[in-house]
């Protein structure tokens, strides 16, 4: 997906799952977030190398496992320091953000791995990369974007 329609979907997540508007930043940057291995792999591993999680865009920053990983470290922070739940806020901003990458990214026929290697993964393919599908699905993220902000206004 491109990074306007994880930056939509990430704040709706955040609207969704009650994140505090002062910590709507940390949303965007975890809804983009795991795109930062495209800084450092290419699209194509080098000759002769297999795909891998750590050698291809989608590798190991787009792992399930980063979203457990963090729920879990959010939940013992908040249970185990909640004179810091002010601070905790942000990193489940962060959390929510991520997931909402991870959700959207297994809705093209890419998709997320979910072994311990570059496959097997799990997508659900209903729009392609780039393509009209998603550029009419980031309209309807941003639509229900507009409509929750209307409805809290006039709530």
């Amino acid at each position: 997906m491109k990074g306007y329609t994880h930056i939509a979907g990430g704040l709706l997540f955040g609207f969704l799952f009650g994140v505090k508007p002062y910590a709507l930043p940390l949303v965007v940057i975890g809804s983009t977030f795991p795109d930062i291995d495209l800084k450092f792999s290419s699209l194509v591993p080098p000759k002769g190398k297999k795909k891998s999680l750590f050698n291809t865009h989608r590798g190991i920053t787009h792992h399930p496992f980063w979203a457990v990983a963090l729920l879990t470290l959010w939940g013992f922070l908040e249970n185990r320091f909640p004179q810091y739940e002010f601070y905790w806020e942000f990193l489940y901003a962060f959390w929510v953000g991520y997931l909402s990458h991870l959700v959207l990214d297994a809705l093209t026929p890419l998709g997320i791995p979910v072994g311990t290697s570059y496959y097997p993964r799990l997508k659900i393919p209903l729009m392609k990369t780039g393509g009209v599908g998603e550029r009419f699905f980031a309209f309807l993220l941003v639509l229900s974007l507009v409509g929750i902000l209307y409805l809290k206004a006039n709530a």
